[in-house]
Parts: structure tokens; C-alpha cells; sequence
């Protein structure tokens, strides 16, 4: 299945009839975060893949104007075409009070709240968020610093790989480096659009262990493609 992947930059392309036959080719369209709410709400008139979000620092709008038709992954695990995947959107704090900003210390608390979800899911395959990991294509300013706690985070649950954004490719276009590993595990950052191949047999079936934590799970509405834990 081809997987989409955006970040931080609407691509003139997918406007394009070019970028329409992009857009029919793609199973599963991910946003790491600092999209407008329209441009993402544009990709499910022109696609029938599912859209996944989650939030980047500069998306406070989304709390008045959501993405129509888009599946929120922020701060959980939804199970989409077969794939687990666990959103962690945001940046690290550099404004008080801001719902899309966290500290060090915050990130981790949101991860140590997912345990229960995590056991209950059997984990996730991928790990979709806003910010890099700390020290891999992150920068030393503290706005774009990535996150260290998404480190242990992705050694015990061992997904099969990592989409981010934040860091734009024209803050360095000389130095940027897409794709990077992070303990045997693909770390790629998706500023502007990255397509990327899941194999059929990576897909799998709801969890069994999730039958016996129905009441974990918030229904669906009739005619969603997806599972929400």
C-alpha cells in the first residue's frame, strides 16, 4: 500500500492533475502537522484514502476548525487499513499556555498515560508525530529541539517506522537529511510530501486482546474506515 505522507508545507503539485493522479494512488494519507485545516479537508474530495492528523506547533486553529473528514490520531492509537498508528503532535514548549507546545517532561507524561491503551492495542506499527527525535535532525534552537522521550518510546514498542516534520527542508536545504534510523528503526522526516510503501504483509488484523477491552474502545460512526482505541 502507498502511504502519503505531509508536513509542514502544502505541495502546488497535488493542485495539479498531476498531483490528482498522486492523490488516487495513495491507500493512507498522513499529516504530521503544520497544514492548514482546508488543505487537508482538499485531499478527501480527491482521494479515497483515509486522512490521518495530528497537530504541529502552528495548529491552534484546529481547535474552532478541525479537518473535515480527517481521522484525529492526536494523543492515541487508531487502526487504519490494517496499520496501529499512535499520533504525538506538537513542539516543544516555547510559548506558555500554548495546547500544542510541551515540555520534555510533558511529552513523557503523555506517553506514561498511553500505557493501559498500549497493552490493550498489543502497541502500534507507526509513530506519526509533529517533532524529530532529540539529536536526530533536530535543531539546537529550543523551538525545533526534538523530543528524547520518543527514544525509549520507540525501543519498547518496536513500530515499523517513525513519520515527522517541524524541521523544514529550507532551514538547511544543503545539510537536510530525510530519512535517518533510530535503533534499527526508519525515522523520516516528511516536510512537504513523502511517499513510502507499507508491504501487504505488514498489514494486520484488530488485536486480539482488544475483544476483551470493548469498553476502550469510542465507536465509530457508521461509514468510518477505522478503529479508535
Amino acid at each position: 500500500m502507498r502511504i502519503l505522507v505531509l508536513a509542514d508545507e502544502p505541495v502546488q503539485r497535488l493542485w495539479s492533475e498531476y498531483g490528482r493522479d498522486t492523490l488516487r494512488e495513495a491507500g493512507l494519507i498522513l499529516s504530521c502537522g503544520d497544514l492548514p485545516s482546508s488543505y487537508l479537508s482538499y485531499l478527501t474530495c480527491f482521494s479515497s484514502a483515509p486522512v490521518v492528523y495530528v497537530h504541529g506547533n502552528h495548529d491552534r486553529s484546529y481547535e474552532k476548525r478541525p479537518p473535515e473528514g480527517c481521522i484525529n490520531a492526536e494523543g492515541h492509537v487508531v487502526m487504519v487499513r490494517g496499520i496501529r498508528i499512535l499520533g504525538l503532535g506538537g513542539s516543544m514548549r516555547y510559548q506558555p499556555d500554548h495546547p500544542c507546545m510541551f515540555s520534555e517532561e510533558e511529552m513523557a507524561n503523555r506517553i506514561r498515560r498511553l500505557r493501559r491503551e498500549l497493552r490493550g492495542t498489543g502497541g502500534f506499527d507507526l509513530l506519526l508525530t509533529h517533532s524529530p527525535i532529540a539529536g536526530l535532525g533536530d535543531q539546537t534552537d529550543l523551538p525545533h529541539r526534538g523530543f528524547e522521550c520518543f527514544k525509549p518510546l520507540l525501543s519498547q514498542y518496536r513500530p515499523r517506522v517513525m513519520f515527522h516534520g517541524h524541521v523544514h527542508q529550507a532551514y538547511s536545504a544543503s545539510k537536510f537529511v530525510r530519512e535517518r534510523e533510530w535503533d534499527g528503526i526508519p525515522v523520516i522526516n516528511a516536510c512537504g510530501s513523502y511517499s513510502y510503501d507499507w508491504p501487504d504483509e505488514w498489514q494486520v488484523e484488530t488485536p486480539p486482546r482488544r475483544l476483551a477491552l470493548r469498553r476502550m474502545l469510542r465507536r465509530s460512526e457508521p461509514g468510518e474506515e477505522f478503529e479508535h482505541f
